[in-house]
């Protein structure tokens, strides 16, 4: 059982982590540097914001890297991804895999089989019903996975679990 494990992009990675440390301390010399109320304001909004992203993306990474808990994981049954929470895709529920393209970002579309499909629809919550509903209009697919700041190419991805499809 051969598992393939893919990553974020490292480069995405560190520069979004420098990218909110920068605007951090952009905070701090607006907070320095005040004059009124407004530049106050602004500063600690800087600075709690961006320090907050700065930190979720410092933990995602080194959850990532250190603790090898790779964003997308295939084995011969399932593709593993992990968003807010883990989610698995069984190969012997999906139809086809599909990239697909929203504005400048890229996805795999699961196209589940119609039976799955159905069930997934009446097993889902109010919210999780919404969101399905929105990825069907916007994508034509009820799941999707975003593959734009990942360390592969969205065309190989999509081979890649065509092929592993077609085994299970």
């Amino acid at each position: 059982m051969e598992k393939v494990k893919i990553y974020y992009s490292l480069w995405r990675m560190l520069l979004l982590i420098l990218a909110s440390i920068l605007f951090v301390l952009a905070g701090i010399f607006i907070l320095h540097m005040h004059n009124n109320m407004f530049q106050l304001v602004a500063g600690w909004v800087s600075i709690l914001f961006f320090g907050f992203c700065g930190i979720a993306f410092l933990c995602s990474f080194l959850k990532e890297r250190l603790f090898d808990q790779p964003h997308l994981t295939i084995t011969d049954e399932e593709l593993t991804y992990r968003r807010v929470k883990t989610s698995h895709v069984r190969f012997a529920d999906v139809a086809s895999f599909e990239v697909r393209k929203l504005g400048d970002n890229e996805f795999i579309a699961i196209n589940y089989k119609p039976n799955v499909e159905r069930q997934k629809m009446q097993d889902a919550s109010i919210f999780g019903f919404l969101l399905r509903s929105m990825n069907k209009q916007l994508i034509n697919a009820q799941e999707s996975i975003s593959v734009s700041d990942i360390s592969m190419k969205a065309d190989e991805l999509c081979q890649l679990l065509n092929e592993k499809l077609k085994q299970a």
